[in-house]
């Protein structure tokens, strides 16, 4: 089987991101397996969150979303024109307390721990997240 490549485009909307997630791990689920549709799914709805809840996009912006899916893999390349931010360098919660987390708070823990690796760049005002799972 070759490499399947998907391009997407998505508004900064809480409900936009909520459907496309969803499309996302359909996509992937369809390739690969449930597991990793549902870890697809899950980075994509987290990373796309944060971009939406602290990005300070306009209803003009888009977020872009690409998918390149493998026989053992997948590359999800999240790229947005918010300020310059690197989720990979914020410090994991302390699990011992997780009652104490406020919510929201295991967003980029799970993308962490749901990805084999996990790259950041900011290239010509784009934040770009490569996450391969």
């Amino acid at each position: 089987m070759g490499e399947k490549k998907y391009n997407f485009k998505v508004r900064p909307e809480m409900g936009k991101i909520d459907a496309f997630s969803a499309k996302v791990s359909e996509i992937v689920r369809r390739c690969m397996d449930n597991e990793t549709g549902f870890r697809a799914g899950l980075i994509v709805i987290e990373a796309c969150s944060n971009i939406v809840k602290h990005g300070q996009l306009t209803e003009e912006d888009l977020i872009s979303v690409s998918l390149a899916i493998g026989e053992n893999e997948v590359v999800i390349t999240i790229e947005d024109t918010s300020r310059e931010f690197n989720p990979l360098e914020v410090d994991d919660p302390n699990l011992e307390n997780i009652e104490l987390l406020q919510q929201g708070g295991m967003g980029i823990y799970l993308i962490k721990r749901f990805s084999k690796k996990a790259e950041y760049s900011y290239v010509d005002g784009r934040n770009i997240l490569k996450i391969i799972i």
